[in-house]
C-alpha cells in the first residue's frame, strides 16, 4: 500500500488532454517523495491518454483504468479514480493541473502525518505552463458551498482514504465547494498548507468556462436544499447574490 495515491480524472480535452497529462506526469517523476501511485481514470474516446500512461509505466507506479461507460463529467470520473486508489492518503490532481516543485508530495504527506483527516494546500495559476501567478492560501467560509470559492480547484485537496468522501455526481459547477463543505461538517478543520504546491492551468477548454446560467441556477437550488439545516445568514445572502448573478 503506497503512502499516497494521485487520482487523475482524464479525457480528450479537445485534443490537449494527453499533452497536459504528460507534462503533469513528468513533474511527478521528479518528486523527492517516491512512495506513491498514480491512478488515471480515462474517459477518452481514443487511446492518447492510455498511450501516455504506458510511456510512464517504467518511471511511475501507474494504474490506467477505462471509465467510458460512466457519466461524462468530472465528478463521476474522479470518483472512479478515488474508488481504485489504494494509498493511505488520496490526492486529487486534475489532468490540466500540475504540482509545483519537487517537494510538493513530500510536504503533503508530512503535514498529514502530523494529524488531520484532510488537507488543502496553496495554489496559483499559469497561462503558459511555466510562470505561476495569483497565489492563494485556501480558507473556508460559510459562503463556500454557494460558489464563493476561497479554496481553489479540487487539485488542492488530499484526504485520508479511510475518511474520504466522494464528489456529488449531481453537480458540475459546485462539485468542489460542495465536497469541501461536507468534509468540513464531517471532519472539522483541515490541515492548511499555505505553500503554492498546485498550479491550475488556465486555458479555453476548462469546464468552468462553459457553465451556463441555467446550470448555475439549478445547482444553487440543489445545494441550498442540501444544506438547508446548516446554512448561516451569510451563506444564505451569498446564495441570493449568486442567484441574481445567474439571472
Amino acid at each position: 500500500m503506497p503512502a499516497i495515491s494521485i487520482c487523475i480524472p482524464a479525457y480528450g480535452m479537445g485534443g490537449k488532454g494527453a499533452e497536459y497529462l504528460a507534462q503533469s506526469l513528468e513533474i511527478l517523476t521528479g518528486q523527492s517523495f517516491r512512495d506513491f501511485e498514480v491512478v488515471v481514470s480515462d474517459q477518452s474516446d481514443d487511446t492518447a491518454v492510455a498511450d501516455v500512461c504506458a510511456t510512464f509505466a517504467d518511471r511511475l507506479t501507474m494504474r490506467h483504468i477505462w471509465n467510458r461507460d460512466a457519466p461524462r463529467q468530472a465528478s463521476a470520473n474522479v470518483n472512479n479514480a478515488l474508488d481504485h486508489a489504494s494509498g493511505d492518503i488520496v490526492k486529487v490532481l486534475f489532468q490540466d493541473d500540475f504540482l509545483n516543485g519537487s517537494r510538493a508530495l513530500g510536504d503533503i504527506v508530512e503535514a498529514m502525518d502530523g494529524g488531520g483527516d484532510w488537507l488543502l494546500c496553496g495554489s496559483g495559476i499559469s497561462r503558459n505552463s511555466g510562470s505561476v501567478e495569483r497565489s492563494m492560501v485556501p480558507r473556508l467560509t460559510e459562503k463556500l458551498q454557494f460558489g464563493k470559492n476561497t479554496v481553489s480547484s479540487p487539485s488542492v485537496l488530499a484526504m485520508r482514504r479511510s475518511r474520504m468522501q466522494l464528489f456529488d455526481e449531481n453537480l458540475i459547477w459546485l462539485m468542489d465547494v460542495d465536497l469541501y463543505k461536507r468534509l468540513w461538517d464531517a471532519l472539522g478543520d483541515p490541515v492548511i498548507l499555505p505553500q503554492t504546491l498546485v498550479v491550475n492551468r488556465i486555458h479555453e477548454g476548462q469546464v468552468s468556462a462553459g457553465v451556463s446560467k441555467s446550470l448555475r441556477q439549478k445547482e444553487l437550488r440543489y445545494v441550498r436544499q442540501k444544506f438547508a439545516a446548516s446554512t448561516s445568514l451569510s451563506g444564505y445572502l451569498e446564495y441570493l447574490r449568486q442567484r441574481i448573478k445567474a439571472l
